[in-house]
């Protein structure tokens, strides 16, 4: 039983390193605020992140229009 333990906290540990802000989601919705072009899409195409980042970029134009300097 104790070995369980150390797997749970070993996946915890690893699982801590990746935040929300380094999804593709995330970025892509940040890019769109910032009034970044979708070439800024650092993901290549035809991934899922590429697909995420994309989704995000769309649904922010429409539920956040970027922010006038």
């Amino acid at each position: 039983m104790s070995g369980m333990g150390a797997n749970v906290r070993e996946a915890i540990l690893t699982n801590v390193q990746a935040t929300a802000s380094d999804s593709p989601f995330i970025q892509g919705r940040n890019a769109r605020l910032y009034g970044k072009p979708t070439s800024e899409c650092p993901y290549p195409e035809g991934s899922e992140e590429h697909a995420g980042w994309m989704q995000a970029y769309e649904e922010a134009a429409v539920s956040d229009p970027p922010e006038k300097p």
